[in-house]
């Protein structure tokens, strides 16, 4: 909708200046906004008031040149009036012609508007593999795989991918916490982990997985396993090193096929997991520390070496690796960032937990010191979700110990009222997710008023095929017919879809399209609870059918591009 006046507007600055009327050098970017106030018109521009310095104009008389302009190029046919008010804002109030036009363009798709094929890489979820995956990463994970739908819908070319974390610290603790459940199955005591993992799953999986463990820890030594209970807890305590660093690397393998299962449950997909192990012992971390040291930007200090991130704008300097020599996390990123881009992708898209937004300008940093634009490198943060049931905070799930899980939740709403209900927010502002409403079967509950849209519409179809009535083409609609609040209203929340889809994927903020949709819901419900669609008229019949065959479609995309079901029956 925006970009047929948008290029109306971009031919009239040419040609002001063209004319004289505009000196400006280079001219503004044609924006074009929706009133808040619908009094003010349907459409608006403020590039008057952005020329207003330049042109050393009031912005009103610059508004009132690019008026004249405007009508002279459209002659009436998609502008009706176009009026100066304010301070120079230029309103537009647009015919029924650009309406009919806006809905026939709708209706046969949207054309995508991505730059050149960019490639984009969305990195999301990217959870430790040391538990199930909880509310939280389920959030990010939609968060991810909306924002990748909603890029490709726009004409990118998007990769997906999961970083690993299965390596360092919290693996080692892994290995430790599943090591002391291993011996306890056996009689054998060991003090639990401070920073260990102490929920039921754990538990669970070392026992469903005891015996393969102890073939991996045979492999490894050499040893024979006993069969008896005793000779197994010598065995683990004579091999207590290795049988660590096996339980930590099978249980994170044993997880992360857990957690391939949710995401897949949630109907999210990757095209490549990558593993931070292989990425350290490929060597590409170990090359990134010694390139840096060999630009001058890594020294020692207190036993460890640091990168000097400050003299890229960094807040302070950052640990390489640490005095025992271990690699750090931010040393991993680095290596796997670069690579991200020797892979050849323009943009770099993260998803992150809001606890992470001090390390955005660290990971900046090292890209500016390998001589790359920081701002290829665009980080999406999702805030907390706090679960609730009727009101109440629920605290714990069944078996974690710790958080509810992703298939809890999954389990108990349904995959639908999931993916719906985390992007109800924008994504960096913390949620409310009301258990019992995203069970509700009726109209109170979002998800639901927006697919009783698509199952009215069905409903409406089959009853006007059933009285010999059928939906119309686009050539065969009296598009004057629509005379009604409601009527017009819904056509331009029609009209809006497009420009909604190439905003909420340009901004990264998937949450619009949430928030379009329940929006779209209400107007249609509107125009259906107070008009008569098949009604006697026989032409009001066909544009009604027609404007609702367009919304359905329009319901139809924008549930798929959340992943969730557009259902003909409910």
């Amino acid at each position: 909708m925006k970009r047929r006046v948008e290029g109306l507007l971009r031919r009239a600055l040419e040609e002001a200046k063209t004319k004289g009327a505009l000196g400006s050098e280079t001219l503004p970017p044609p924006v074009v906004e929706i009133p808040k106030d619908a009094s003010f018109g349907d459409l608006a521009t403020p590039v008057a008031l952005s020329l207003a310095r330049s042109e050393r104009k009031p912005p009103r008389q610059i508004a009132e040149s690019l008026r004249a302009e405007v009508l002279r190029i459209d002659g009436g046919q998609w502008i009706a009036s176009a009026e100066v008010a304010g301070p120079g804002f230029l309103n537009f109030r647009l015919t029924n012609r650009f309406w009919a036009e806006c809905l026939g363009e709708v209706e046969r798709g949207l054309v995508p508007r991505g730059v050149e094929k960019e490639r984009i890489l969305v990195e999301f979820v990217s959870g430790n593999p040391t538990g199930p995956l909880h509310v939280g990463h389920g959030r990010g994970a939609v968060t991810g795989d909306v924002l990748s739908r909603l890029l490709e819908a726009s004409g990118y070319e998007v990769s997906r991918e999961y970083y690993v974390n299965d390596a360092g610290n919290q693996i080692d603790a892994l290995g430790r916490s599943a090591f002391v459940r291993l011996l306890e199955l056996y009689g054998g005591e060991r003090p639990f982990p401070e920073d260990g993992y102490p929920g039921e799953y754990l538990r669970e999986l070392v026992v469903a997985e005891a015996e393969n463990l102890f073939v991996a820890i045979a492999e490894r030594t050499g040893a024979e396993v006993p069969v008896d209970p005793e000779g197994r807890r010598r065995f683990l305590e004579t091999h207590e090193s290795v049988a660590v660093d096996v339980c930590g690397r099978e249980a994170s393998r044993v997880l992360l096929d857990r957690i391939r299962e949710d995401l897949a449950l949630c109907e999210i997909r990757f095209d490549r997991f990558v593993s931070e192990r292989a990425l350290r012992e490929s060597g590409a971390v170990g090359r990134v520390v010694e390139e840096l040291r060999a630009k001058g930007l890594a020294y020692e200090s207190d036993g460890a070496l640091w990168f000097r991130s400050t003299a890229f704008g960094d807040e302070k300097d950052r640990v390489l690796v640490r005095q025992s020599g271990e690699l750090t996390y931010f040393a991993c990123d680095i290596a796997y960032h670069l690579d991200k881009l020797a892979r050849g992708y323009e943009k770099l898209v993260n998803v992150w937990g809001a606890d992470h937004h001090g390390y955005l300008a660290r990971l900046r940093a090292a890209l500016r010191a390998f001589g790359h634009d920081p701002e290829r490198l665009q980080v999406v943060f999702v805030q907390i979700v706090n679960l609730t049931r009727g009101g109440r905070p629920v605290r714990m799930g069944k078996r974690s110990g710790e958080f509810v899980s992703l298939r809890e939740v999954l389990d108990e709403v349904g995959v639908d009222a999931t993916r719906f209900f985390f992007l109800m927010r924008k994504s960096d502002s913390q949620l409310e997710f009301d258990l019992e409403l995203a069970k509700q079967q009726s109209t109170e509950n979002p998800v639901y008023y927006v697919q009783y849209v698509h199952a009215r519409c069905a409903s409406l179809f089959r009853q006007a095929e059933a009285l010999g009535v059928p939906v119309p083409a686009f050539e065969e609609v009296d598009f004057e017919r629509f005379s009604t609040a409601e009527e017009g209203e819904l056509v331009r929340g029609l009209a809006a879809f497009g420009d909604v889809v190439e905003e909420a994927a340009g901004e990264r903020e998937p949450h619009r399209v949430v928030f379009y949709l329940v929006d779209l819901a209400g107007r249609f419900h509107r125009f259906y609870n107070r008009h008569r669609v098949l009604g006697e008229d026989r032409d009001l019949a066909r544009a009604r059918l027609y404007l609702c065959k367009v919304t359905r479609e329009v319901v139809a995309r924008g549930l798929g591009l959340l992943g969730v079901r557009a259902p003909d029956r409910m």
